[in-house]
């Protein structure tokens, strides 16, 4: 087994630490009905125990997160909460507090057993065959929309994406730029953009 990664070059704060950062390319999502087939053809579980067992362990987990609780499942890891809000000092007491509180996201920290189960990894370097780690030049982009409006009278963000080798992210902000430009218009909704030539 191959993890393929690119290295694709950074940008803002993080760019005056690190020219590269590096990128896992997912191959592909598994879904729950592989994860079962293969559990079940090793174990005595069916489908329906893993599934019913996966339901009740999520409500279990959500509810030990509402309680302010970290939840450690050995040999998997640990999972916590991380909070954001509004920062605010009271005036009287010149005390800090958050306003709008909620949560910003679900905190994993793997086990070390885990870590170990991964075994021997191959990994392989995608970065230089289909183009370039930096951030293309102007010309460039212009080129690749030539050969991309060329072969089809529309594009998305992904044919941006992988005409230019570029990150998910830079993907969309060039395609914004572009937009703001006036070199593509959009004729798809706000969030499934399809291009036109403008």
């Amino acid at each position: 087994m191959t993890v393929n990664y690119k290295l694709l070059r950074t940008s803002g704060k993080l760019a005056q630490r690190k020219a590269l950062r590096i990128v896992p390319i997912k191959k592909d999502v598994t879904g729950i009905e592989r994860i079962c087939q293969r559990i079940q053809q090793t174990t005595t579980l069916t489908t329906a125990d893993i599934l019913g067992t996966i339901a009740a362990l999520k409500t279990e987990l959500a509810e030990e997160l509402k309680s302010g609780n970290t939840v450690h499942l050995p040999g998997i890891g640990f999972f916590s909460l991380a909070l954001k809000g509004d920062m605010y000092e009271d005036p009287k007491t010149h005390r800090h507090h958050l306003r709008n509180v909620a949560v910003r996201k679900i905190r994993f920290r793997p086990d070390k057993d885990f870590h170990e189960a991964l075994g021997e990894m191959g990994f392989e370097n995608k970065t230089y065959k289909d183009g370039t780690p930096s951030l293309p030049l102007r010309q460039t982009v212009n080129a690749a929309l030539k050969e991309l409006f060329d072969e089809s009278p529309i594009i998305t963000v992904n044919d941006l994406r992988r005409r230019l080798n570029l990150s998910t992210t830079y993907a969309y902000q060039l395609a914004a730029q572009l937009e703001r430009e006036k070199k593509i218009i959009n004729i798809g909704s706000r969030y499934r953009k399809i291009y036109r030539k403008a």
